[in-house]
């Protein structure tokens, strides 16, 4: 039999790879049916995020599609690499991290955490990771504190007349009954901070990193114990003297977005930490390419572009949307490369190719490429496009892009490199100067 039966409490799957089969007992199937209807809705997936085939005589067979990151079913941690980095080096989960310190918020210091530095880390530890030296930065001073109102009675009026409580007052003409606003440290972060630290505490596995969030969270004892709504949690705003703590508040985020009905029953067990692979590929390929950009005085932009007039008939322009566009200084569109989270054979898919040369002619640009993940070193491969009608040729690059390269420090400086050398080589001398 091809696939081998994995013994819990892990189970490693690999986006789109082959599947793995084992036996149903231990493995709460309702807990990851709810965890599938969940992540297929909050992702936006047409079909679930991992496919359960029943074999019989209590054994399945489970398939991971269009995502990746770790779901928690009941005490079975299933971790899913993405299709471009092995599953069977424990170094994907450190460059899965250090994609996501971009493409989550953007702003999220890389020197918050010491993954570069760790061979294997879990999503928990690296999330506590995070956790851990945002709080010590921002918490320094305190945490913010926040007015809450409190309806209350007295024989002195503070804050304002509580309209609403006139009958009272009617019967009890001695007792003012009013609306005060108090000035507290039980603040949705707090809540959220607390919530968070006693999340992470039941979830990483390493000691030392449990009992330093179990240190923050009875820290935070005298605040609520139940974390704020999600959209309440979305909405706190960090003043200048707290920004310090804007990477815990990303942690809380994503760890009530995977709380699912874990949060509900009142449990700290996570039922997970998914991604859609192919927005996050496209994200951080925007931020390299953004960087790239900047090393030549030049930026990137990404938006909708129509083109062709209507010359009969009824109907509106056409429209063209390239993941990016390099602009020069002077505004003028000089390269343009589209994001395929896909694997790379010999040549591109049609469609593909069809998009980034409309792209390209359209906006004039001679320079056009297609970037892919790959896990391993490979050269780029160069296309010249000619025109039939008489318009000037079109270079078009399959450039590889090897995300594996991130498990080292100076990962990203060599993707942004490879860009770099892509927009300054020439390698077609039939293109014009």
């Amino acid at each position: 039999m091809a696939d081998a039966v994995v013994t819990p409490p892990r189970i490693e799957l690999q986006e789109y790879g082959a599947p793995v089969v084992r036996s149903a007992e231990g493995l709460d199937l309702h807990a990851l049916a709810e965890a599938n209807k969940r992540w297929s809705r909050v992702l936006g997936l047409s079909g679930d995020p991992i496919r359960v085939e029943d074999l019989g005589d209590g054994i399945v067979r489970l398939r991971a599609e269009a995502v990746t990151g770790v779901v928690r079913v009941g005490d079975v941690d299933i971790e899913i690499a993405p299709k471009f980095l092995s599953a069977a080096d424990d170094g994907w989960q450190t460059v899965l991290w250090r994609i996501l310190t971009v493409v989550e918020g953007g702003h999220v210091d890389d020197n918050l955490t010491t993954a570069h530095e760790l061979a294997s880390l879990s999503m928990p530890d690296l999330l506590a990771e995070m956790f851990l030296g945002s709080y010590a930065k921002g918490a320094a001073r305190g945490l913010p504190r926040g007015y809450q109102s409190e309806q209350a009675t007295g024989t002195t009026l503070r804050g304002s007349l509580d309209t609403s409580r006139l009958g009272q007052w009617v019967a009890r003409p001695w007792e003012l009954p009013y609306v005060a606003d108090l000035l507290t440290d039980d603040t949705p972060l707090a809540r959220l901070l607390r919530w968070s630290a006693e999340c992470l505490a039941a979830t990483v596995k390493a000691p030392g990193r449990a009992r330093a969030v179990r240190e923050i969270a009875a820290g935070l004892a005298h605040v609520g114990r139940q974390p704020p709504h999600l959209l309440d949690a979305q909405r706190i705003s960090l003043g200048i003297q707290h920004q310090g703590l804007e990477p815990a508040r990303i942690v809380g985020l994503l760890l009530l977005e995977g709380a699912g009905v874990h949060h509900a029953s009142g449990k700290h067990a996570l039922s997970g930490f998914l991604w859609n692979s192919d927005v996050i590929y496209e994200n951080y390929i925007y931020w390299l390419c953004q960087r790239a950009a900047s090393r030549r005085g030049e930026r990137v932009d990404k938006r909708a572009i129509k083109f062709g007039e209507v010359i009969a008939g009824k109907g509106s322009k056409l429209e063209t949307t390239p993941d990016v566009v390099f602009y020069d200084g002077q505004g003028t569109p000089v390269a343009i490369t589209d994001s395929k989270y896909k694997r790379l054979g010999t040549r591109p898919k049609a469609p593909d190719t069809y998009q980034v040369l409309t792209a390209g002619h359209v906006l004039g640009c001679r320079r056009i490429s297609l970037t892919y993940p790959v896990a391993q070193d490979r050269a780029p491969t160069v296309w010249r496009v000619s025109s039939a009608l008489g318009g000037s040729d079109i270079e078009l690059t399959a450039l590889p892009l090897n995300l594996m390269s991130l498990a080292r420090p100076e990962g990203p400086q060599v993707l942004i490199d490879t860009i770099i050398h892509w927009l300054d080589e020439d390698v077609s001398t039939g293109l014009d100067q």
